[in-house]
Formats: C-alpha cells, sequence, structure tokens
C-alpha cells in the first residue's frame, strides 16, 4: 500500500522519486516497509503523481516511525492505492530488498495486503 512519496531530483525533479509503502500487521496497522523508486516509466510516475495529489494528509498513515532519510521532504497519502511490487527478500528489519515497481493493482483493495514470505 502507498502511504507517501519522497521528491525526485534529476530528470525526476518536481515530481515522484520514490514511493513510501507499508503492509498491515496482525492488527490492521499499516507498518512501514520501505521504498521503491525503481521499475516506473514516465508515464505511471504521472498517473501515480495525479492520483496520489487528491490523496494527500498532513501526517504519515504508518503506525510505526519511518526512518528520517525517508520522512525528510515526504509527501504522506491515505493509503488507498495497492501496489505490486517485487523483491530479493525482507530485511531483518522488516523491509523489502531491492524493490522493483511492477504498477497498480486496481483489482485489489488494501484490505486484500498481506504481507507475503
Amino acid at each position: 500500500m502507498i502511504g507517501g512519496w519522497s521528491p525526485g531530483g534529476g530528470r525526476r525533479e518536481g515530481g515522484i522519486g520514490s514511493l513510501l509503502l507499508g503492509v498491515p500487521d496482525d492488527d490492521g496497522r499499516l507498518i512501514f516497509a520501505g521504498h521503491v523508486g525503481t521499475g516506473f516509466t514516465d508515464r505511471m510516475l504521472a498517473d501515480l503523481g495525479s492520483q496520489l495529489r487528491t490523496a494527500e494528509r498532513p501526517t504519515p498513515p504508518f503506525a510505526d516511525e519511518v526512518p528520517r532519510m525517508h520522512a525528510k521532504d515526504a509527501h504522506w497519502v491515505d493509503p488507498v492505492l495497492v501496489g505490486e511490487v517485487v523483491f530479493h527478500e525482507w530485511t531483518r528489519d522488516g523491509r523489502m530488498r531491492h524493490p522493483s515497481w511492477r504498477g497498480l493493482r486496481p483489482d485489489k483493495t488494501p484490505a486484500d495486503v498481506r504481507r507475503e514470505s
């Protein structure tokens, strides 16, 4: 689930640099699972940008603390969009290692999201 985004630099200046992602825990709280900044097409970034602007909120939706390097300059959003990400493995601290964005999953709702092993 997308809980926020970080601004981009270079050719992504003024847009999305990476998405801040989370998965619900057993109590339904959104837990920060890491960020993804690769796998996007320019069209995906433009579409995501317009969708995320309508879901902005002033505070993080995550129940746990987002690391400062990701929280700094972040734009927080209501976690209503579900995406598909491939990654190598989970780190010891519960983050995705080497994630790559595959796309939005309009066929899934936030209630469908589960942490995969």
